[in-house]
């Protein structure tokens, strides 16, 4: 696929690297010349010097023939200029990243749908989102839904369920319509078989009917004592900050917000009506103490600074804080952090260029969801006559690669599938596999 990326900050160049370990054809386009000899030196793209919103500068790169253009610069105005004149131009599908929610939440929004846009993308308000659906699922580190929530796959921690530990998956006591989708051990996604055991320190993707997945959710909060998160410590009110706050007060949570720039804490207290903002700074310890920071339930570092941000939450871990989530610019300190104990860790850039990437891979997908960093893919599709699957048992089906079929959902009919399973046309199917092997399942899934 030819794809043209117009701009090469921090979410440009994660894009184009995962994009190129694609093997898509990458066109760069980007004004500056520090970027620009970084990508060069580093990456297997195309770069082109210029302004991205240039219409001259896109007809001699040619448009016509290219399937996505992705504007990722940080100014919102250039993007939606970018992708307007490059849909004018002839490519297929165009997606901006839009920072400012006045653009996206006004009452005009129908104009961005005039600009012939497939997608809009907001990083500050989907890693908002990614926060608050990890928090409204206690215990749980990641959760995606399929088949319009019938079908559920969650990753938690083995040690959170002593009952799975150092056991074979065969011999595991899961309710029933439940599976081991795969662990991660030590960075590294495993798709498991049922000889496979379960050790301390993995962590576990379950995949199958929602109201069974609901049930491990609930069995782990009981067997933890642990109420629902309902107060709620956030350390910097910057972009992602202020969209959490009125998210979370939406959602009834007792939120405070902690920041020492006192401008943002004045945008903020225009926003909300019940969160407390607190003018102050988020390392000062007595601070902290006069807040009553042993009474939150989770506390939410968000500042621009990787290394604060993992100081505050180990502090607010030793105040007997249950939970830190911590936000990190450089995504190679991910794994560090959940090290040293930070229970969740996440990076902007990298939950917007997966949220791009979900709409690249998609294709004749139905859903395609990125796990860990991009070491686990899950495929939601719906099966056609001509599909393999259709009308043969499973165990007679060898499906590329390292790669689980999870759920087949029939109707309202969830079934975990086993060996004498035989698919049917229409039938949704959800798959768990490796990013190494997704081209080779698509490819066999054509028939």
């Amino acid at each position: 696929m030819k794809i043209v990326l117009i701009g090469a900050g921090k979410v440009g160049y994660t894009l184009a690297q995962r994009l190129s370990e694609d093997d898509h054809d990458v066109i760069v386009i980007e004004h500056d010349a520090e970027r620009i000899e970084v990508l060069r030196k580093y990456l297997e793209v195309l770069v082109v010097e210029g302004n991205g919103a240039n219409p001259d500068l896109l007809e001699s790169i040619g448009m016509s023939d290219t399937e996505l253009f992705v504007a990722v610069t940080d100014a919102d105005e250039v993007n939606l200029l970018a992708c307007y004149v490059a849909k004018k131009l002839g490519a297929t599908q165009t997606i901006a990243r839009v920072r400012a929610n006045e653009y996206i939440n006004g009452k005009r929004t129908d104009v961005l749908t005039d600009l012939g846009l497939t997608l809009v993308i907001n990083p500050e308000m989907v890693t908002a989102h990614e926060i608050l659906q990890i928090l409204k699922t206690p215990n749980v580190l990641d959760v995606e839904n399929f088949a319009n929530g019938k079908a559920r796959l969650i990753e938690i921690k083995a040690q959170d369920n002593q009952s799975l530990l150092n056991r074979k998956i065969r011999d595991l006591d899961l309710p029933e319509k439940i599976l081991v989708a795969g662990i991660l051990r030590h960075g590294r996604m495993i798709i498991p078989n049922g000889d496979d055991l379960i050790l301390p320190l993995d962590n576990i993707f379950l995949l199958g009917e929602s109201t069974a997945i609901k049930e491990i959710e609930t069995s782990l909060t009981t067997q933890e004592r642990t109420p629902k998160k309902q107060n709620i410590l956030l350390v910097g009110a910057g972009l992602i900050g202020r969209n959490l706050a009125v998210l979370l007060e939406s959602e009834n949570y007792h939120v405070k917000v902690i920041d020492k720039d006192l401008e943002r804490c004045e945008w903020l207290a225009e926003m909300v009506e019940e969160t407390i903002v607190i003018h102050g700074d988020g390392t000062d310890v007595d601070l902290l103490r006069s807040e009553e920071i042993e009474d939150s339930d989770v506390i939410v570092c968000l500042t621009d600074d990787d290394k604060l941000n993992l100081l505050v939450a180990l502090m607010a871990k030793h105040f007997g804080v249950a939970k830190a989530f911590v936000r990190v610019g450089r995504p190679e300190y991910i794994p560090l952090m959940e090290q040293v104990g930070v229970d969740v860790v996440f990076s902007p850039r990298l939950v917007t260029s997966t949220e791009i990437l979900r709409q690249i891979r998609k294709g004749d997908l139905l859903t395609v969801s990125s796990f860990e960093n991009s070491k686990a893919e899950a495929l939601e599709l719906e099966l056609s006559i001509h599909n393999p699957l259709v009308g043969r048992m499973l165990s007679q089906v060898n499906i590329p690669g390292s790669t689980l079929l999870g759920a087949v959902v029939r109707g309202e009919e969830t079934i975990v599938p086993n060996g004498s399973t035989v698919c049917q046309e229409g039938d949704r199917i959800v798959i768990f596999t490796l990013p190494e092997n997704r081209d080779a399942v698509l490819h066999f899934m054509k028939g």
